[in-house]
């Protein structure tokens, strides 16, 4: 009977302690983009020019409301994905509204990410609200 009990304990332990990416997500809701790096460690071309993009853009990032979410290696066991991160690595564009806007499975996203952010209608509202200090 003890050993029926500590298996489903450690059973129910296990499912309980995983990370909700959804939740995650949606903390950020209506405040923050974010970008989704899921990566294994062997993508180290893909990950490196992520945390560049975020260390050399910082400005521009912070002006868009951005803010990274890495997952790498091992840390991908320890989050309940969504159906639709299942088995995907690469860049994720998510909006304020929680939904993929974009994505790309190498840095290609990077290059074109601030015309998909500011061709946004929520964007453009900011854009005529604020005035850049990056340029």
């Amino acid at each position: 009977m003890s050993v029926l009990l500590t298996g489903s304990s450690l059973i129910m332990a296990n499912t309980n302690s995983l990370l909700s990416l959804d939740k995650i997500i949606n903390n950020f809701g209506w405040e923050k983009r974010i970008i989704l790096l899921i990566a294994d460690h062997e993508d180290t071309n893909l990950i490196d020019g992520v945390e560049a993009f975020f260390a050399e853009s910082e400005c521009q990032n912070k002006n868009r409301n951005l803010v990274l979410h890495k997952i790498v290696g091992d840390e991908i066991t320890k989050y309940a994905m969504p159906k639709r991160y299942e088995g995907k690595r690469g860049v994720w564009l998510i909006g304020y509204d929680g939904d993929d806007k974009a994505y790309s499975r190498d840095l290609s996203l990077l290059n074109q990410l601030y015309d998909l952010i500011d061709a946004m209608p929520v964007r453009q509202n900011e854009m005529l609200r604020q005035a850049s200090s990056c340029d």
